[in-house]
């Protein structure tokens, strides 16, 4: 387990710093023993991941890495394309907008841009939160189908007994029907204290894994403007929306049902 998060912050390190690097630039950077280190680095050179310049000593990803995953643009939106739609709603809005994508029981979020308010919510890129009684969740819920729900919630209850979690079942349907019936999750005060967030599903069934755009700061500001922030944000994914129909995004796996 260990070895294989070396190697994806190994990697991640490399989409960080843009530049070849030498076994030592990498051990020092990530704290990592530097036996350890170059044997991880080995190991990806045999396997085609990393080239390795005999002169300088530098390692740089391989061919094979960028072609490894080269399929995913076109079953996921496009980071520029995303980006876009963050910062025109970030723009209108003035709130935090994050941008996350369901993770085993959790919503992981890989994008935020901070809200512009001397009172905003504060959320970490790559910060977590449960799937069920949260507004993203509650969204990223509503495009599954209510047997995979019930299947998810079971596992979810039977790994978090012993951490105290007590979102009972008959609150998680009653959030995602509400997100059907509106469009959208409202949910106030659920993780941190007076702090509301409205969130929609994205891909709205384009792909399996859908993401999840959200808006969220003080509850008694987001609950006063929540008609408009809606507005906003419907206006956003369905732009959004209309682009993904123009490229042909095609689904992964099962589509949605309800």
């Amino acid at each position: 387990m260990k070895s294989a998060v070396r190697v994806m912050e190994i990697l991640e390190l490399f989409s960080s710093m843009k530049i070849p690097l030498t076994g030592m630039d990498i051990s020092r950077r990530l704290g990592y023993p530097k036996s350890s280190t170059n044997a991880i680095l080995k190991s990806l050179v045999a396997l085609g991941y990393l080239t390795i310049d005999s002169d300088t000593l530098k390692y740089i990803p391989a061919f094979r890495m960028a072609y490894l995953t080269d399929w995913v643009p076109h079953t996921m939106i496009d980071k520029r394309e995303a980006d876009k739609l963050l910062e025109q709603l970030h723009d209108l809005t003035g709130e935090t907008v994050t941008l996350s994508m369901r993770n085993g029981s959790n919503m992981q979020f890989i994008k935020v841009l901070p809200g512009k308010f001397p009172i905003s919510l504060i959320i970490a890129k790559g910060y977590s939160v449960p799937i069920f009684g949260t507004s993203v969740g509650a969204a990223y819920l509503s495009t599954m189908t209510n047997p995979a729900i019930n299947e998810l919630y079971s596992r979810y209850r039977n790994a978090g007994k012993e951490q105290g979690i007590d979102e009972e079942f008959q609150a998680v349907c009653a959030d995602v029907a509400s997100v059907r019936k509106l469009g959208y999750a409202n949910l106030y005060n659920r993780v941190l204290p007076d702090t509301g967030a409205i969130a929609m599903p994205l891909h709205d069934g384009y792909i399996e894994h859908n993401l999840v755009i959200g808006v969220g700061g003080l509850a008694t500001r987001i609950r006063r403007m929540e008609k408009e922030i809606v507005k906003m944000t419907k206006s956003v994914v369905d732009s959004y929306r209309r682009w993904a129909a123009g490229r042909n995004v095609k689904p992964i796996g099962r589509s949605r049902s309800l």
